[in-house]
Order: C-alpha cells, then structure tokens, then sequence
C-alpha cells in the first residue's frame, strides 16, 4: 500500500455519505472481537441532490451490505491486528464504491475502556491508496480509580477519574496493539499517587511517547467526575514528540508504599517546595497552638517563652486567642486555640523535636489517645513554602483548611494573598469556603469562635502547685458573627481639671469609692480610673502626683470587690501603668497609643494585659492642630482595603497609624490578643472627621497592611474597637449644648450609631443612662435582648 499523499489534484469535497455504527466481528489474534465500524465518504452529490436521483451518490444500504457480505466471507481469517482490518475493510469494500476519499472508523470495547482507530485514505487514478494528513487512534472513556487532590479527603480515598487520549499517527508505519496501551495507561493510573491532574497528563502522555514512538502528537484529557457535586472538572493537554523528548524529567514512579490511603501520603515534585533545598538562613514558620486543660493562658505563655529562649526560634508575632468547641473527640472540655509566627534557622525536623519536647517534658502532655485532651498542642502549620511529607510530619498541616480554629487565628497572621503551597488557592479564600459551608456535627459541635481577651491572673509564671486555684479570666467577644453585647466602661476621673466632670472632690477617696459602689450595682463591665486628664491644651500633672492618685484607688476597689471589678487605668505613663497593675488593674488604657512613653510596650508585654491603644496625632498641646487626613505615600506598605470614599482615606489614615505602632508593639513582645482598638474620637479630630470615624467603623475594622520591607501583616479582624463619643466637644457643637454634662441626649445618639456600626466596647460618663442605650442598640442591631 503507498503511503505517499496522492499528486492527482481533485476538487475539494464538502459533501459526505455516512455509516454509523454498523455492527461488524473478526477474528484479531486469534480472538473474536466485537466492533463498530464508522464509515465517511467524500463525495459530491451535488446531481444527487438537484436531480433526487441516487445513481449520483453513494448508496448507503449497498455499502452496509458489502460491508456484511466482506464479514460473511471472511470470518474464518486472522487479522494480526485491528490495523490490519480497516486496510482490508478500506481497501476491499469502501474503495469499491464511487469515491475518491474515505475515513474509517473501528471502534471496539475493553473491560474499562474503548479504543477507536481512524483512517483517512484516498486513491489514485492508478488505485493506489495513501494517507490523507494524520490517522487518529483514540482511547476513550478510561475509567479508572486513584488517588488524586490537595485536600485532606482526597487523600484517604481514591477518585474516580475518566481519561480521554487522542493520538495524531501513521497507521501504515506503525500497527501497535492500542488495547494493550490503554491497559498499561490504566495500570499506571490506577498506581499513580498525584497532587494535580496537570502533573498526570503530562506523564501519562510521556508514557504514550515511550510505548508508540511513532505518535505525531497526543492529546490526554483527564475529567475527575466526583469532586463538585454539580459538575465535572478537568485538564487536557496536547504535546508533540519533539515537546516531549526537550522534557528532561523521567515518567513519574511511585513506590507501592506510597500508593496507600490507609495514612497521609502527599507527593511533591517541585524542587522549589522540597525539603532538601532548605538552607541554613531564617526561615518563616507558622505555628497552631492549642490548650484545653490546666491554666490554658500559663500554659500558651509557657510555650511562648520557651520558643523565644531557644538560640534559633524569635516569636515574631502572635494571633487573638479564640475559645473553641473540641473537634473529633467531642466529650471534653472547650479548647483555647492561636497561631505564631516564628522565625528560625532549625529545618522542620528539628523545629518539630523543640515543640514535642515543650509539650512532653515541659508541660507535662499526656496522650492517651489521639485527639484528646492535653495541656498544650504545638503543629506547624506552615513552613516558608514548603511541602514536607514524611510518616511524622506533614506540611502545609493536612488538616488546617477544615478548622476554623486554624484558619482564623492564621489569617490574621498572614496577607489575603498568601497561597497554600499545595492547593494553590489563597489561604483567605479557604478560611471563607469554610465559613459558608455546612458544618459537621460529627466532627465538632460547632465550628464557631469567641475572641478571647486574657485578664491577668496574679503572676503568670508561678510554679504549678501554687497556679492550681488561679482562674483563666478574660473578656470574650463573638467578633465573627457580632453577637455579643456591647461592653459599657465607665469613666472613673480621679482628677480636678477633667473637660467634664473635673472638681476637688474627685481626689476624695471616700466619695470616689461612692461612684464606684454605684458602677458595681449598676453592672458596669469595665471601670476606667484616670488621675491625668489629656483634653487637648491642658496641663499635665507630675508623675508622682497622677500616682498618687490612682493608687490607692485601685487598691481600694480590688480589696472591696476583688476578681469581680474589671479594672482599666486611663494613663500614657509606663510607671503609673506598671505600679497600678502591681496594685491590680486589669487593663492599660492609653489615649497615645504608646507614642507618649516608650517603655510603655515593655511593661504591656512584661504583664500580658490588654491594651487600649487610642489614636491620636503630636501631644496633648499640639494634638489639634493635626487634622490632615489626606491620602498619604503607602510607601512600603500593601493596602488590601480599597479606599473609594473620603471617610475610607480618613479611616485608612487613622489605621497606617495605629497599625505602625502595633508593629513596634509585636517587636517588644505585645501580643495581637492584649490589644483592644480605639479610633481616637476627639483626639486630632475635627468635628467632620469624627463623624466620619463613627459612620466608617466597619471599613476601619476590617481594615489590612503588608509591609514588604518587614514582612509584617497587621490585620483589624476581630479586634475588639473601643468607642469613646461621651460629652466631647463635637457633640457639644453639634447639639449646641456647651456645658459636657448637657450631651447626654447627644451622647446617646452617637453610642446608638456606634453600637450600629459595629463598637464592641463603649467609654461612657454617664453609665446609668447609657446602660439603656447599649440595650436598646444591641437589640436593634445585634437582636440581643
């Protein structure tokens, strides 16, 4: 047969006789096969069609019967292969009808899929017949079961995939048994172990080139049929032989013992992501924490302070800490769960030998069974990039985009665009998928957090035995869903020259325990003792003399009401703020954000409590005059909240300033959860720019920086924001009420609005009345009541 393209010109025929499925067997090797025969002839039946006259064109009934008659007469021979039969059938039975140009199709079945071989042959005047461009031979329908995906459930199960390979060749130059290709693709399929169906396609069209070295081109489809619910998802790509041979990678081999669903085996082929390419510089880890038994805040701190004093861990930052419903084993107590971001020189390995040893031989973990409880949980989460995958380590966690108490604390710790290194998607995008979905009971009761915010316990590191009476206290905020009531901190002024309620009788103890007696009745959350007033201009008292102010006052309230009264002290002075946490304040509240004092964060971070740090601009003699919130350079920094409005700019300016200070806070120690936010109403504020700050809350709380020269990123979400509109000047000249104490109506609208906004702590003078008004808002907008 000449396998040379035909010289003869002839007219380009458009028109096509066909026969579809006509149902044909011969004996191939010895073997009686079932087939189909597809038959294409082209033609020009252009007289057929204008003279409906049948003697112009092909008749298709006459071909069928030929093509019965050929089978009758020679179902006795042996055809060496499939090949074989379609040049006979071409040769024998389609070139006797009236054309020039003939496709035929034999398509036969195997036990998992098909295999179709396509001629296209045309013939001479001389009746020589030749190929006409590429004969097609295609694999269809390879359905086949392996292990496949980057997620956790796609590991311990196989999936399902269906292959679709289609291959440009000469038939004449090369008479392969395409069955036994099909079943040697299907076996490797079967024992392949990958990540992507892109790395699948591409070695299963290696292995095409390696057993059919005459293939032109081949295109290999992969459809994985039980992953989306709705649909069916997949890749195809089409290489040529010289494509294939510039690849300088062997066809993947898996080992049978890495072919299992019976445990957590992940491949990785990329020398990017590979553990062998770790060097001895620093490296990036992200470490989950977890604690459900003990004094859970002493043991999280204990971990803390072990990794910092190894020489080759520094804590570069902490998340919130988050209580938790158990997760797997149910019946056990609620856990507290956070992330670290550490910096390192150890390699996984190593890195992961210090935390088992923190959790066994520090803090005493005993594991009974998997999943239960335990005095501290240290994994590493992620590492750099990398994807580590052996029998005691596996990262990225396998488990970590199925667990809210992973992923949110995470998120804070990492920018919006940070890809997980196996599944290519960002880190946030998983955290929201998992949000939306349905949770499962059966694993956790609920996949919901509540914000922690720890409240010192007298003092952190004592020894065991004595720690065993002390109680984990904090402030909790469903930050998440915005479901908790708002927190009503009363002002306490220990001062004579306060802008609303300054006199001589405030540095009275006896009247000054009266207030207080009177805010403990009244169910205040929080009483805030100030001995130093800050309003704009005003003139600022000796440190020894705001001591002794506050003091005594917060010895007396601790011994009157003890853990019962939540104790916050309004002071920008670290040695006042470190005397009154000795003497028993729980919270620092400071208008200057740490900018009046620079030992401020060193005390923060040395007694863990939390942290109001207000915004403000200059000091307390040049704060108002600072009022330009125009759109500043972010130089360095990567804005992820898109400003459209010009209360986004202000808010925005507000937060690159806040955020500048909460990074020097993170290199002294401070961690995410002490720090409560306040926006700063009345501070470096006009009248216009607080109203703004009030109306544009939910920009400001959401609000997220990356700094790509430090490599930090500071996130607003689910921080707790503290509001403080009570009897400021801004009222005053809106409502035209000059006296302070005449804006309480105007003080109550503003609370209302914030509450609305999304204000989860309000500072107030006049808590009776605005005890009302947080009821009244957190009914309205959060439907609690």
């Amino acid at each position: 047969m000449n396998t040379e393209h035909s010289q003869s010109t002839c007219k380009i025929l458009n028109d096509v006789v066909m026969v579809k499925n006509l149902e044909y067997s011969a004996l191939i090797k010895n073997k009686l096969q079932p087939l189909h025969v597809n038959t294409k002839f082209l033609t020009d039946f252009a007289l057929a069609s204008s003279t409906d006259d049948l003697k112009y064109s092909i008749n298709y009934a006459v071909v069928c019967r030929d093509f019965k008659n050929y089978e009758k007469e020679h179902k006795e021979q042996n055809y060496n292969s499939v090949v074989s039969l379609a040049k006979h059938l071409i040769k024998d039975v389609a070139f006797k009808q009236n054309c020039q140009n003939v496709s035929v199709e034999l398509e036969l079945k195997e036990e998992n899929f098909e295999v179709s071989l396509t001629l296209n042959r045309t013939i001479s005047d001389d009746k020589n017949i030749s190929i006409v461009g590429n004969d097609c031979v295609t694999i269809k329908n390879l359905s086949v079961s392996t292990i496949i995906g980057i997620f956790t459930f796609e590991r311990f199960q196989k999936q399902p995939v269906v292959l679709n390979i289609d291959l440009e060749i000469n038939l004449d130059e090369n008479d392969s048994d395409f069955s036994i290709v099909g079943s040697t693709i299907s076996n490797y399929v079967e024992n392949s172990n990958f990540k992507t169906v892109e790395a699948l396609v591409l070695n299963v069209n290696k292995m095409i080139y390696k057993l059919i070295p005459f293939v032109n081109s081949c295109n290999v489809g992969v459809l994985k049929t039980d992953i989306i619910e709705y649909s069916d998802v997949g890749v195809s790509s089409k290489r040529n032989k010289k494509e294939i041979s510039e690849l300088d990678s062997e066809i993947v081999e898996f080992a049978d013992e890495n072919v299992t669903t019976d445990r957590f085996v992940i491949p990785n082929l990329n020398q990017e992501t590979q553990t062998k390419q770790i060097d001895t510089g620093d490296h990036i880890a992200f470490i989950a924490f977890g604690s459900n038994i003990g004094h859970q805040l002493h043991n999280i701190l204990q971990a803390i302070e072990e990794l910092n004093l190894h020489d080759k861990i520094e804590v570069l930052q902490t998340s919130s800490l988050y209580k938790s419903k158990p997760m797997y084993y149910l019946d056990q107590p609620d856990f507290i769960n956070g992330c670290l971001k550490i910096k390192t020189t150890l390699t996984p390995h190593e890195l992961l030998k210090v935390l088992k040893d923190i959790e066994y031989l520090s803090l005493k973990r005993i594991k009974h069974f998997d999943n239960c409880p335990r005095t501290i949980d240290l994994d590493i989460i992620l590492y750099d990039s990398l994807i580590v995958n052996t029998s005691d380590l596996n990262i990225p966690h396998i488990r970590m985009i199925e667990r809210t108490f992973v992923l949110v604390p995470l998120c804070e710790l990492i920018p919006p665009d940070f890809i997980h290194p196996v599944t290519a998607e960002p880190v946030h995008d998983h955290l929201k998928q998992l949000m939306e979905s349905e949770p499962k009971t059966d694993l956790q009761e609920s996949i919901d957090l509540i914000s922690l915010v720890p409240l010192p316990t007298r003092f952190p590191m004592l020894d065991e035995d004595k720690n065993k009476s002390l109680k984990f206290r904090y402030l909790e905020y469903d930050l998440v869903h915005s479901k908790t009531a708002t927190q009503l901190m009363a002002i306490l002024n220990i001062t004579p020259d306060s802008f609303s309620d300054g006199c001589e009788a405030n540095l009275d103890l006896e009247s000054t325990m009266k207030k207080v007696d009177e805010m403990y009745e009244n169910n205040v959350d929080i009483i805030d003792v100030g001995g130093c007033s800050t309003r704009p201009g005003s003139l600022q008292p000796l440190i020894d003399d705001e001591m002794n102010r506050v003091i005594p006052v917060v010895k007396e309230i601790k011994k009157k009401y003890a853990e019962s009264v939540i104790i916050s002290v309004d002071t920008y002075r670290s040695e006042v703020a470190e005397e009154a946490i000795k003497a028993g304040a729980d919270i620092i509240n400071d208008i200057s954000a740490g900018t009046f004092d620079d030992k401020m964060y060193d005390v923060i971070a040395k007694y863990n409590v939390p942290y109001v740090i207000n915004h403000t601009r200059g000091d307390i003699k040049t704060m108002a005059k600072l009022v330009d919130y125009g759109q500043t350079d972010d130089g360095d920094l990567k804005i992820y909240n898109k400003r459209i409005t010009k209360e986004d700019i202000i808010v925005t300016e507000i937060a690159k300033e806040l955020s500048s200070n909460i990074e020097k806070m993170y290199a002294k120690g401070v961690k995410r959860w002490q720090i409560i936010l306040d926006p700063g109403l009345g501070f470096a504020k006009n009248l216009s720019q607080n109203l703004s700050v009030i109306r544009d809350l939910p920009f400001f709380k959401q609000y997220k920086q990356f700094d790509v020269k430090t490599k930090t990123y500071i996130s607003f979400d689910y921080m707790p924001v503290l509001l403080g509109p009570s009897r400021k000047k801004f009222i005053g000249t809106i409502t035209g009420k000059e006296t302070a104490a005449e804006r309480i109506n105007g003080t109550s609208a503003s609370i209302t609005a914030g509450i609305g906004f999304g204000s989860d702590i309000v500072r107030v003078h006049d808590f009776k009345e605005m005890k009302d008004v947080c009821l009244m808002g957190d009914a309205i907008y959060k439907n609690i009541h």
